[in-house]
C-alpha cells in the first residue's frame, strides 16, 4: 500500500481547517490576465469515430517553466439537456489551477456542446461494445440502423433514454486519457500526475474511469504481453499480468455534489473499489456538499462511507484513508454542483480544491513522465464494469 509522506494535518489544512490568507486580486493582475492568450480548442478523436470538443489551459509557465512535468487537471461536468463546459464557473477554477501551475483539460461529453461529430459512422454504429445483437448503448439513440440515412452528427436530445445511455461516455474518458497521454509523450504536459475536479454524476463516470485504468498499463504493452494481436479494449487479458497500471496515475479527485445515475447501481460502485484495493489506498478524494443539501450530504456519504470506506469500523481488516474527506460548504445553502463554484471570497471551494491537490503534488511532483507509446484511443467495455444497456 503507498504511504503518503505528508502528515494528515497537512491535509486538514489543505483543507481549509485552519486559517489561509488569501492575496487580494489587484489591478495589475487583471492587466496580466489581458495579455495572456485564453485556452487552446483541441479535438479529441474517441475510439468510435466520435470527435469532441476540448479547451487546453496552459499552466502559467512562471509557476510551471517546465510543462512537460507539470500535472493536469481534468474537469468533469454531469452529462444532461442544454450542458456544456461553458456553463458554470468552470473558467474561474482554471485559472486559479494554472496559476499555481496545473495544466487544465476541459472538454464537451458526445452529444453536448460542440461535440456533435460523428467522423467515422462506420466505427460508430458497428462498434461491438456500443451495439451488439439485444441493442447496446447506441440503441437509444433516434435514427439509428438499420433506419436510413445514418445521421453524421449526435445531440443529447437524440438520446431517447439518457440514464441508460451513460455508460457510453466511459469512451469520451478513454479518449481524453489517449488525448493526455499524446501530449504526454509531445513533452507538453506529465500524465503520471492527473487530478480530476467533477460534479453530480459525473463522480460515478469518473470513479469507472479510474477503476478501468487499473485494468490497463501505463504504457503500451510489448508483442510478448499481448493475448490478442491487438490491444483494443479494456480491460482484456494480457500475458504475464499487469507490471504497471496507469490507475496510479491519478493523484487525487474532488467531487462537488456527488451522485450516481440510476444506470450504475449502488452494489456495482461498490464492488469497484472492493474488488480494487489499489484504488482506494492510492486515489484520494474530496466529496464537497452545500450545508443544507441533505441530498448531497448523503449522496457524499455513499461514496466516502460505504464505496471506499474512508473510516472503517469493527474487524473489516481495512485502514482509515488519511488523505480521503468528505466536508460541508458552508454558506453555500443549496447550491448544487458546479455551482459551488464562482464565489470563492465566501464559499472557499476553489480554494479548498487547489490546496487539496497542492498537499498531494508535494508528494508526487517527482514522478516522472514516461514515454506512453499508445498508437490509437481504446475502447471500455461497460459490461466488464457491471454497466449494461
Amino acid at each position: 500500500m503507498r504511504r503518503w509522506i505528508a502528515a494528515p494535518l497537512v491535509f486538514a489544512v489543505a483543507l481549509g481547517l485552519a486559517s489561509t490568507n488569501t492575496r487580494p486580486v489587484t489591478a495589475q493582475d487583471k492587466k496580466d490576465e489581458k495579455k495572456k492568450d485564453g485556452p487552446t480548442a483541441e479535438t479529441i478523436k474517441t475510439a468510435d469515430g466520435v470527435e469532441l470538443n476540448s479547451l487546453f489551459h496552459a499552466a502559467d509557465p512562471t509557476a510551471a517553466p517546465n510543462a512537460g512535468s507539470a500535472p493536469v487537471v481534468v474537469f468533469l461536468y454531469p452529462p444532461g439537456p442544454d450542458r456544456d463546459m461553458t456553463k458554470g464557473d468552470w473558467g474561474g477554477l482554471a485559472k486559479e489551477l494554472n496559476k499555481a501551475g496545473y495544466h487544465v483539460l476541459q472538454f464537451d461529453w458526445r452529444g453536448h456542446g460542440k461535440s456533435k461529430n460523428i467522423k467515422d459512422k462506420q466505427k460508430f454504429w458497428e462498434n461491438v461494445f456500443l451495439n451488439t445483437p439485444n441493442g447496446g448503448f447506441n440503441s437509444y439513440i433516434r435514427g439509428r440502423p438499420p433506419k436510413m440515412p445514418l445521421k453524421n452528427d449526435i445531440n443529447f436530445t437524440d438520446i431517447t433514454n439518457p440514464d441508460r445511455f451513460m455508460p457510453a461516455y466511459l469512451n469520451d474518458l478513454a479518449a481524453v486519457r489517449y488525448h493526455l497521454d499524446l501530449k504526454n509523450d509531445n513533452n507538453e504536459l506529465n500524465s503520471s500526475s492527473i487530478y480530476i475536479v467533477g460534479a453530480g454524476d459525473a463522480t460515478a463516470l469518473g470513479m469507472a474511469w479510474i477503476t478501468a485504468e487499473w485494468q490497463r498499463q501505463q504504457t503500451y504493452p510489448k508483442p510478448t504481453q499481448l493475448a490478442n494481436p491487438t490491444y483494443t479494449y479494456i480491460p482484456q487479458q494480457l500475458i504475464g499480468g499487469i507490471t504497471s497500471a496507469a490507475g496510479e496515475d491519478f493523484g487525487a479527485a474532488a467531487w462537488l455534489t456527488p451522485s450516481h445515475p440510476l444506470s450504475f447501481p449502488r452494489r456495482t460502485i461498490q464492488n469497484w473499489v472492493a474488488n480494487n484495493a489499489k484504488l482506494r489506498e492510492n486515489n484520494p478524494m474530496l466529496f464537497l456538499y452545500a450545508e443544507k443539501d441533505a441530498n448531497g450530504k448523503a449522496q457524499s456519504k455513499f461514496f466516502y462511507d460505504e464505496v471506499l470506506v474512508a473510516e472503517p469500523k469493527g474487524k473489516s481488516g481495512l485502514e482509515k484513508l488519511d488523505q480521503t474527506f468528505i466536508r460541508e460548504v458552508k454558506g453555500g445553502a443549496e447550491l448544487k454542483g458546479v455551482k459551488l463554484l464562482g464565489n470563492d471570497a465566501t464559499l472557499k471551494t476553489e480554494t479548498t480544491i487547489l490546496q487539496y491537490f497542492s498537499a498531494i503534488q508535494k508528494v508526487r511532483q517527482k514522478i516522472p513522465s514516461r514515454k506512453r507509446g499508445y498508437a490509437d484511443p481504446y475502447y471500455l467495455d461497460g459490461r466488464e464494469f457491471g454497466l449494461r444497456p
